[in-house]
């Protein structure tokens, strides 16, 4: 059981929902609406959750486990709140089983990696079968929308410095690296072909069947806010010791060749727009107009390869300059 955030015209909606099995795997239902504010609904007392009334006569028909509806509400409890019948409870230590390891195994790496980074901040996830599987073990049982709902709470956590770091550590994207700085400098990295790593992992799930199974609509209202962390956030700021080494392995690096200018004609081809447009536009509102464009040129959406690496090399040489907006 869950409580799901829901848009409605910019505003915020609240469910009371749970993961229930379908013939396509776990889906959900909705077992109540809480409108706007959930915290209307339960009052956190000195002894526990109370709900009101309107909720408990809802919810009278469907044989509920009282702990789990104290769960799904916790995240709206006030900060430091801590009943006092919860006060003399004793951690005991818990050893998974076999078929419990298998569980976890089996839960989608995308899962998996988000999960890794967001208790530990680890960029490089690549051996991520190799972490401890009790990390996971609060992901088994849950269908596609209670991970989604769960992962949405966790990512509010998430300083914004860490945005870019987050989505390359989750969508694997040093596997497309040879370059030692994939797995802990990714800003060291060419910004085109990072782009390029990305819409390939992002319609790589997108079209993975078995990520959006028990998603009516599929999973793109979920993903969406990872194109967004791509592309409208910056890795942090090198400190002065990757300078350094980034300054050193240049020493060793050819010399590019120049550029070709770019010919205003074929960038309205590219982007639908004119030079002076783009020049008008901030580096944030290029973004978004690169974005659109990427995702329909890319390959895997039946795109042209030699367009879509055209687009790449011009939007890198325009964006540079810009400011952030």
């Amino acid at each position: 059981m869950y409580v799901a955030v829901l848009r409605d015209r910019g505003r915020p909606r609240f469910e009371l929902r749970r993961t229930v099995p379908r013939e396509e795997g776990l889906g959900f239902e909705v077992l109540a609406d809480l409108g706007t504010d959930p915290s209307k609904a339960v009052l956190f007392g000195r002894f526990g959750m109370s709900y009101a009334e309107e909720l408990l006569e809802v919810l009278a028909h469907l044989d509920l486990d009282p702990d789990a509806l104290d769960g799904a509400f916790a995240p709206f409890a006030p900060q430091g709140y801590k009943p006092s019948a919860d006060r003399g409870k004793v951690w005991r230590r818990t050893v998974l089983t076999r078929a419990q390891e298998d569980e976890i195994l089996a839960l989608h790496p995308f899962d998996r990696r988000r999960m890794a980074f967001l208790r530990s901040g680890e960029v490089n996830l690549s051996r991520i079968d190799e972490v401890n599987p009790k990390m996971f073990r609060g992901l088994v049982g849950k269908g596609r929308d209670e991970l989604e709902q769960l992962f949405l709470r966790m990512e509010r956590e998430l300083p914004l410095r860490e945005a870019r770091s987050y989505v390359h550590a989750v969508f694997n994207l040093q596997r497309h690296f040879a370059d030692i700085t994939a797995r802990s400098m990714p800003e060291a990295l060419d910004p085109g072909r990072l782009d390029e790593a990305f819409l390939h992992e992002f319609c790589a799930i997108l079209g993975d069947p078995s990520f959006g199974r028990g998603l009516p609509t599929g999973p793109e209202a979920y993903l969406r806010r990872y194109a967004l962390l791509h592309f409208d956030f910056d890795f942090p700021a090198a400190d002065g010791f990757r300078r350094i080494y980034e300054d050193f392995m240049n020493d060793f690096r050819r010399l590019p060749p120049r550029p070709k200018p770019v010919e205003p004609e074929r960038v309205r081809e590219l982007f639908g727009l004119t030079m002076a447009e783009i020049g008008r536009m901030s580096k944030r509102e290029f973004a978004r107009v690169f974005r659109k464009k990427a995702m329909s040129m890319h390959p895997d959406k039946g795109g042209d390869h030699d367009a879509f690496v055209e687009l790449l090399e011009t939007y890198k040489r325009m964006i540079r300059g810009k400011s952030e907006g």
